[in-house]
């Protein structure tokens, strides 16, 4: 049994117009085809509206200071979208830019994983009545400058899960981080690879690529 892919995203933060990011202007701009099926949903505590995009398995997630695409489609490029909205909107300042991946397994993957992460000792509950929930296991990867690679792979109750992020500290490399976020955007499937060839180095994982990775 391997990992299965669970979702991906790409998170940016930055100062959003966030009124500007609504369907109409997606639609105008070529980033979504006109007609497209949303639901559009409002925060009431804090300003911010969602999107869901029933047919691409997509949720969009839209603030003033963050913008997340999400989806539940392995083949689904977010960083793509997240790339054209910051080539449209050069004057976006940027701040950070992340990419990430989730999968999980069966229980029993527990067994197959590396030797050190497998034969760590069970913890106990300090006291009767409590569980331990779970047990994580992290690793962080400097790959550049302002570049961080963040893999961890989580013991639950039911099941286990692999959690990966390339972080990318944007607003440090010039030009309100826009040139930077959008390279970083861009490189949404290569740093995916990239952390499931990590996690099986470190940690002995195996992703099934033929469910998961486009």
């Amino acid at each position: 049994m391997a990992f299965r892919f669970q979702k991906a995203s790409c998170v940016g933060l930055g100062t959003f117009n966030m009124y500007i990011l609504h369907p109409q202007w997606l639609a105008k701009h070529g980033i979504i085809e006109a007609g497209t099926e949303v639901g559009i949903e409002t925060n009431l505590t804090q300003p911010g509206f969602r999107f869901r995009f029933p047919d691409r398995k997509a949720t969009w997630n839209v603030t003033p200071n963050r913008l997340v695409i999400e989806s539940w489609d392995p083949g689904f490029d977010c960083g793509e979208l997240v790339a054209r909205i910051l080539n449209i909107l050069p004057e976006t300042p940027m701040f950070a830019l992340g990419n990430n991946v989730h999968y999980d397994a069966d229980l029993s993957e527990w067994e197959h994983l590396a030797g050190a992460v497998r034969d760590f000792p069970l913890a106990l509950p300090p006291a009767s009545g409590q569980t331990v929930a779970q047990r994580s296991f992290h690793v962080a990867i400097t790959r550049a400058e302002h570049e961080t690679v963040n893999i961890q792979v989580s013991l639950k109750e039911k099941e286990v899960e692999l959690a990966c992020n390339v972080h990318n500290a944007v607003g440090k490399q010039g030009n309100e981080g826009n040139e930077a976020a959008i390279a970083a955007a861009q490189s949404f499937f290569d740093h995916r690879a990239e952390c499931n060839t990590l996690a099986q180095h470190f940690f002995g994982t195996l992703i099934d690529h033929g469910s998961t990775d486009s």
